[in-house]
């Protein structure tokens, strides 16, 4: 699925989709494929190594495995005409990029929470069984869903079990790598492809996918409403956009107070780390992208978290039957979902 992949992408340091996929060899199925993807414009080379393709450019790849891939496979990257030279960028926006992708490198693995544990937790398996319950009679057979913050696959393996592709990316390449990992270890009637790339800038061309999916990424990244604006580019027409986000909900003082007396989770938001209804409509303004919204989780996922799995899912469900039926409190839980439509 690499080669469709590459068909659909532009080089980020460029924007031109004139690139090239060069396969060096493959020493087994479990060990995946190496080869480099090749813009024949810049010049600018990305490395696949074990069926994962780093797609990054400036101080957001990773030198030290570039590095280590010029060394194995320099005969063959001279012989493309490419250099040692990292793909550059210009965007100071990287700077903020850079932080997101140190913490999610981080919790990959570490001894104090994976990501994995953090997609475990009672309060997460309600909160995405309620979302994504939305969601998934929605998606048809045959279609292309992009994961924009794929993570180690907590959002992208929800649609798993449908008979689609999925092309799933995130700024980590450790995350990345156990999503991989995780789609090895098992048959899915889905077939999907995960790299490492940028979620500022997507590096697709325009109106290649049917639908779209951010789960929890958007206030990550530096300018959100960019994102929005390059997810109506990417989509074809009649396609969705599915997305699920902090609300700025008038509960929040009370979350993060609870959050600093016993921590959940650990979170690196970025400048815009609250979203609204009024402000996706206006991220959204001038695309084709028309938009709708509701919020969900009415209760702290601190005692959400003190229960069983199936206690935990009832709980949220009564939470938000009660909420969401309460004029002044609607508009106020703690996630906001977002379903768009390209018209």
């Amino acid at each position: 699925m690499i080669k469709t992949l590459v068909d659909m992408l532009v080089c980020p340091s460029c924007k031109s989709n004139t690139l090239e996929l060069h396969i060096f060899g493959s020493t087994s199925p479990e060990n995946g494929q190496d080869g480099v993807v090749k813009c024949t414009a810049c010049n600018a080379w990305y490395p696949l190594e074990d069926d994962l393709l780093e797609y990054l450019t400036g101080d957001l790849a990773y030198h030290d495995d570039r590095a280590k891939f010029w060394t194995k496979y320099t005969t063959q990257l001279t012989m493309l005409g490419l250099s040692a030279d990292r793909p550059t960028s210009q965007e100071v926006v990287q700077q903020l990029q850079t932080i997101q992708q140190k913490h999610f490198d981080w919790y990959a693995q570490n001894d104090q929470q994976t990501y994995s544990a953090y997609e475990r937790r009672p309060f997460w398996r309600a909160a995405d069984q309620l979302t994504f319950g939305g969601w998934y009679p929605q998606i048809q057979a045959g279609r292309w869903l992009l994961d924009i913050g794929c993570a180690q696959g907590r959002s992208t393996f929800k649609f798993m079990d449908l008979d689609i592709h999925i092309v799933g990316f995130d700024i980590s390449k450790h995350l990345v790598r156990q999503a991989i990992q995780r789609y090895r270890a098992a048959k899915y009637a889905a077939e999907a492809v995960f790299f490492v790339a940028d979620g500022t800038h997507l590096p697709f061309r325009e109106e290649v996918f049917d639908y779209v999916l951010i789960y929890g990424v958007l206030h990550h990244l530096p300018e959100p409403a960019q994102t929005c604006r390059e997810v109506s580019r990417v989509l074809k027409h009649g396609g969705s956009y599915f997305g699920s986000e902090n609300n700025a909900s008038f509960f929040r003082g009370i979350f993060e107070l609870l959050q600093r007396l016993r921590p959940q989770w650990h979170e690196e938001a970025g400048p815009e780390a609250l979203l609204s209804a009024d402000w996706f409509n206006r991220a959204f303004s001038g695309t084709d992208v028309t938009i709708s919204t509701e919020t969900i989780v009415f209760l702290p996922p601190h005692l959400v978290n003190l229960m069983s799995e199936a206690a935990a899912l009832q709980l949220v469900r009564w939470s938000n039957a009660l909420g969401q039926a309460i004029p002044g409190l609607r508009d106020n839980g703690g996630l906001i979902n977002v379903l768009g439509r390209k018209a």
